[in-house]
């Protein structure tokens, strides 16, 4: 079945270019050497056949450099500038610079410089209408060795693997963490024992990996990307190694689930590891040049940009579709409504027409009672001045009798107050209620300021100055008058 997004990937080293198409049908792996005449031509015209697939550059050559560094914390903005300044100390002259996240508990980065002299520059100005894609093989081919050695995950291991395009390739990483990566060309087809030249170049290889923090050699865990007996062979016996292992490429792919593998006794791994990079959604590290960069992001805007406004549509008519629904409901909710309402309406009237004999002689005589309400004078209250009055008392005498009166409109109203004088030993004397009452008129006169008072009967008018005998039951009860200043 055809994939949506078929690849083609061309594994670039300094000896060839090894084109590996992937979910293409009735298409099979080649290899187009640099020596070969018509190599680029026929490469040129496998990629015009496939116009539509997504195009991968596998780097797998001698100019491109390594160095592990660690940065400091700090904010993502000036943790990137940083690591630009690092890349331009370190590759001064490289071409392309990438940089490569490490652990981040301890900030370990890795800087990648790639020289004018890589071939992959080349292969990518040509396919730059295609936007390809650059991805080094070092770096994919680190992230493989823990799935491949168990013993990788905590502590030292090297991948050697024998690779067309390019040569001898060793991976070496601690704790899986990239460390170091070399690469020595092949020998002439002359040549006798091939492990002669891997023990020569992972012997050259320990002295330098002493400078990383490897201390002793048998901590260092070897396999061998080549037929499974390689690692039988003496030279590579003969080394102070922890391990050293051989697996074949075709084992190696069906071991990890890879999407397709190299052919049964095929002791090049090329195809292996084009394989990882087309099993993946996408490589590791993936680069491009900067004019590439600068399309592929028009590119990527382009289409992120028809799906948003796509997707945007498709909201709006949803929207507008349940907002109609919406509608119809709430129309169809005032339909009924005023249906409710007009039959309520009819039910009314019906039974106030039924009623209208009871009804309509009750409604005038409240329109006559109202009427008469409206237009009839105001009646004058005394509430204003008793409320004073009542402020003015105090508790030696007590209200027996009120005359309130108000002749006319234009006339004051006029209040005639009785006052009982409460019997105490204090009052025992008339003298003295007599002046007890002439204070609670003052009293009064002093709560009610807006009134005139005059008192017109004392208690005990006939004898003022007698002593209250024993036979007087009685209180002695005083009048005062009051007339309001202002009509």
């Amino acid at each position: 079945m055809l994939a949506l997004h078929p690849r083609i990937i061309l594994t670039v080293g300094d000896d060839g270019v090894v084109v590996t198409p992937h979910d293409i049908p009735n298409t099979a792996p080649f290899f187009a050497p640099n020596e070969a005449k018509n190599g680029a031509q026929e490469i040129a015209a496998f990629l015009d056949r496939h116009p539509a697939a997504q195009m991968i550059l596998l780097a797998d050559t001698l100019a491109q450099d390594y160095r592990a560094d660690s940065l400091p914390r700090l904010n993502p903005f000036d943790r990137a500038k940083l690591a630009q300044r690092r890349l331009k100390q370190n590759f001064p002259a490289a071409r392309m610079t990438a940089c490569l996240k490490g652990r981040k508990a301890r900030g370990d980065v890795l800087l990648i410089g790639l020289h004018d002299g890589n071939p992959v520059f080349a292969w990518a100005e040509k396919l730059r209408a295609r936007i390809p894609v650059i991805a080094l093989l070092p770096v994919e081919g680190a992230r493989l060795i823990p799935r491949l050695m168990r013993e990788a995950a905590n502590g030292w291991a090297m991948l050697v693997s024998r690779n067309r395009s390019g040569g001898y390739r060793q991976i070496v990483t601690h704790k899986g963490a990239f460390v170091f990566t070399r690469l020595t060309p092949l020998p002439p087809d002359g040549a006798k024992d091939e492990s002669e030249t891997i023990a020569r170049d992972i012997k050259a290889s320990l002295d330098y990996l002493t400078r990383h923090g490897l201390r002793d050699s048998k901590e260092l865990s070897v396999l061998l990307l080549l037929p499974g007996d390689a690692h039988e062979a003496p030279a590579l016996k003969a080394l102070p190694l922890k391990s050293v292992a051989s697996l074949e490429p075709h084992a190696a792919a069906r071991l990890l689930n890879l999407p397709f593998a190299p052919e049964s006794g095929d002791d090049a791994g090329d195809l292996f590891f084009a394989a990882t990079v087309a099993a993946a959604r996408h490589p590791a590290l993936p680069l491009r040049l900067p004019e590439t960069h600068r399309a592929w992001r028009t590119g990527t805007i382009r289409q992120w940009g028809m799906r948003a406004a796509v997707i945007a549509l498709l909201l709006a008519c949803g929207h507008m579709i349940w907002s109609a629904g919406g509608l119809a409901n709430d129309l169809w909710q005032a339909r009924h409504v005023a249906a409710t309402l007009a039959k309520t309406r009819a039910e009314f009237a019906r039974e106030h027409a039924d009623a209208a004999p009871t009804t309509e002689p009750l409604g005038r005589l409240r329109q006559a009672i109202e009427r008469r309400r409206l237009y009839r004078a105001p009646t004058p209250t005394p509430w204003h001045g008793l409320a004073e009055l009542a402020r003015g008392l105090d508790h030696a005498a007590k209200i027996t009798e009120i005359d309130w009166s108000k002749p006319a409109a234009q006339m004051p109203e006029i209040f005639s107050v009785a006052l009982r004088m409460a019997r105490t030993s204090k009052h025992e004397d008339r003298a003295a209620t007599v002046v007890t009452f002439e204070q609670e008129a003052q009293n009064i006169a002093k709560a009610m300021p807006d009134y005139a008072l005059s008192i017109t009967r004392t208690p005990y008018p006939d004898l003022p100055k007698d002593s209250v005998t024993a036979a007087s039951v009685s209180d002695p009860v005083g009048e005062i008058a009051l007339q309001r200043k202002v009509p």
